[in-house]
């Protein structure tokens, strides 16, 4: 099996997974219970979310003493990347999808929710700087579909890696999904919007620009493309390694 989170990279993934984890239950519970507001609310768990994202950086972190080679930390860097994504897919995206139209789209305001509304928040929280989110937006709402529809296989991929099964075919699943998630997220959430000169974004300049539109979507323009290569390069060094033991052995 791949030998992955050990030591202080262990501690990080857990706390930025708990964080991730609690925004998502225990901040819900309470704006649902309206213990919390859900606006600025909203702001602290976006931004929590924007850095806890980026949690795959860490694979690259050595425990000290410990000595890896740049295959183990690009290999751990891809596990945890497109397990994050995968996670996001299934645990985000999906209901996401399954609801937008009978029960996002018919949310009056980005500004604030109403009590019979606040069931809602966790999307909300997002789409109150994106308002395609919960919108008519046919190819905002196509993209997310075929991210779901990828989550899946990238789950797939990740258990075949971390247990050495069809090694090769795993790196191609993760190449071939994070270079359409590049694309996708590139072209219809930054360039799209761009070309409609922002109006599309709401919740102000710092917040709903920078933390909601931009940053929670920044890793899939980055660490995607990334992904994409390092498990080019993974799976092109297991066939040269397969080669050459194939050619010792004629």
């Amino acid at each position: 099996n791949m030998d992955i989170g050990r030591g202080v990279r262990g501690v990080l993934y857990i706390i930025c997974f708990t964080l991730l984890f609690l925004w998502a239950t225990l901040g819900y519970f309470l704006v649902y219970v309206q213990y919390l507001p859900p606006d600025p609310t909203d702001d602290y768990c976006g931004i929590t979310a924007f850095l806890c994202l980026w949690l795959s950086v860490f694979a690259f972190v050595d425990n000290p003493g410990e000595k890896r080679t740049w295959i183990q930390r690009w290999e751990e860097f891809v596990v945890m990347w497109v397990l994050t994504s995968g996670l996001a897919q299934i645990g985000w995206e999906l209901p996401y999808v399954l609801w937008k139209v009978r029960w996002l789209q018919p949310i009056q305001s980005d500004k604030f929710l109403k009590p019979d509304e606040l069931w809602a928040w966790p999307f909300w929280m997002y789409a109150s700087g994106d308002t395609r989110y919960m919108r008519q937006h046919s190819s905002s709402h196509a993209t997310e579909t075929m991210l779901v529809i990828s989550g899946p296989f990238e789950l797939w991929a990740v258990w075949m890696l971390k247990r050495r099964l069809r090694y090769k075919t795993a790196l191609i699943i993760c190449a071939l999904t994070h270079w359409g998630f590049f694309w996708a997220n590139t072209a219809v959430i930054y360039i799209a919007e761009v070309y409609d000169n922002y109006e599309n974004v709401a919740d102000g300049p710092w917040v709903g620009l920078w933390v909601k539109w931009a940053g929670l979507n920044l890793q899939w323009s980055v660490l995607s493309p990334i992904c994409t290569f390092a498990s080019l390069w993974l799976l092109c060094g297991k066939v040269r390694e397969e080669a050459q033991f194939e050619l010792k052995n004629d």
